[in-house]
């Protein structure tokens, strides 16, 4: 067979061949259509906070007691250590920390301008951006209740307290990671990366499950055992429809759902190439390492959660392990997920994006010259037991 006719075959087995079909021309339409509609217009209620009362005057007194009034806010913890907070977000047991500054009492009642911080742990991206969304509006008016009982209580004339209802102290909400506090543009284009990855190496292994498991070997798959040529058209096939899917999410996808996208044209259909052929080659090389098995689907999926967190994007990089940074670089999903935000959602451009393309270009020579060695073994195997069967007959 010859290496177009390798290509068109291997083509069209992956539009048609319903082992693998539903993973490459369903699975992605059914994600782009619907992954984002939870996240839109979901805000919590009972929010577990920590309180730092760093004032301890009696107007930080009467907030705290507001807060713990609000029916949306669950307040676990006072204190004056903000430390101890921190530690508590750490540990998950809250997820959001209101500070009230030091002389906050004095500041309102000299009309100084002043802030009450509430903190949002940005590493649990959903939890961060709801949870900051959520209490900032229970927040303002709790604060803007306490402070005018504080100012009728010290005998503020009514003008004063329509202007402080009118200019209520500021609520300043800082992320810990994620400063951005964005969703739709931070971790949706993200976790389509991932989601490319999962797809094809799962629908590219079990292209190759069923071949290995038909009655007679398949013209293709023989021909891609015994040449690299050939072995290339067959996953140029897979890096054709992973580029075709990746420019469509980025593209119109994301236009639909006002997701930022090609920001810098040139540097994103870079990355974006340069990832397909990445992520194929790697599709390749677990196809025939676990082809002849029936682990594909399994061993795929099974890594798709941890190539989100080890990533780097999702998760803190401090709180993932040097051995786990060091694993999630030979996985085209980490440069592939850095470098496409970059370009695509940021408008970094192609000198910018340059470190994160040659990264991926690297891993898919190394892992296409692992496929090729994989499968002249099978091909030396396979002709080896060619040779035996005569003489056992």
């Amino acid at each position: 067979m010859t290496p177009a006719r390798c290509f068109t075959t291997a083509l069209r087995q992956c539009c048609t061949n319903m082992a693998c079909a539903p993973l490459f021309m369903a699975a992605i339409v059914l994600y782009a259509a619907y992954y984002c509609w939870p996240y839109m217009a979901q805000l919590p209620d009972h929010i577990h906070c920590a309180i730092v009362d760093a004032d301890g005057s009696p107007l930080s007194r009467e907030l705290v007691m507001e807060f713990r009034a609000t029916p949306d806010l669950n307040i676990l913890q006072v204190t004056e250590n903000r430390q101890e907070a921190i530690l508590a977000m750490k540990r998950a047991e809250v997820s959001a920390i209101l500070e009230i500054p030091p002389h906050f009492g004095r500041d309102v009642a000299a009309a100084v301008p002043t802030a009450i911080t509430l903190t949002a742990d940005g590493a649990y991206l959903v939890g961060g951006r709801i949870s900051t969304a959520g209490a900032s509006g229970p927040l303002e008016a709790a604060a803007s209740r306490a402070v005018a009982a504080w100012l009728r209580a010290q005998g503020a004339s009514a003008s004063e307290l329509a202007r402080m209802e009118m200019q209520a102290p500021a609520l300043v909400t800082v992320a810990a990671y994620n400063t951005i506090s964005g969703y739709l543009n931070f971790a949706v284009p993200i976790v389509f990366v991932i989601v490319f990855q999962t797809l094809m190496c799962a629908g590219m292994g079990m292209l190759f499950n069923a071949w290995y498991m038909a009655a007679a070997r398949p013209a293709v798959l023989a021909a891609a055992l015994g040449s690299p040529l050939c072995l290339f058209c067959v996953q140029m096939s897979v890096f054709f429809l992973c580029l075709f899917w990746t420019l469509f999410v980025e593209g119109p996808v994301f236009y639909l759902q006002g997701i930022n996208s090609f920001q810098n044209i040139p540097a994103t259909l870079g990355m974006c190439a340069a990832f397909s052929l990445a992520v194929s080659s790697l599709a390749c090389l677990l196809s025939l390492l676990l082809g002849p098995t029936h682990f594909v689907m399994q061993a795929v999926v099974l890594s798709a959660l941890p190539c989100v967190f080890i990533s780097g994007n999702l998760w803190p990089t401090q709180n993932i392990p040097f051995f786990f940074q060091c694993l999630g670089w030979l996985f085209p999903s980490t440069p592939g997920s850095y470098g496409i935000i970059r370009a695509s959602q940021c408008g970094a451009d192609v000198a910018e994006a340059a470190p994160y393309m040659a990264h991926l270009l690297l891993l898919a020579a190394v892992y296409f010259v692992l496929a090729c060695l994989e499968a002249r073994r099978q091909a030396r195997k396979a002709a080896q037991e060619e040779q035996g069967a005569p003489h056992a007959a």
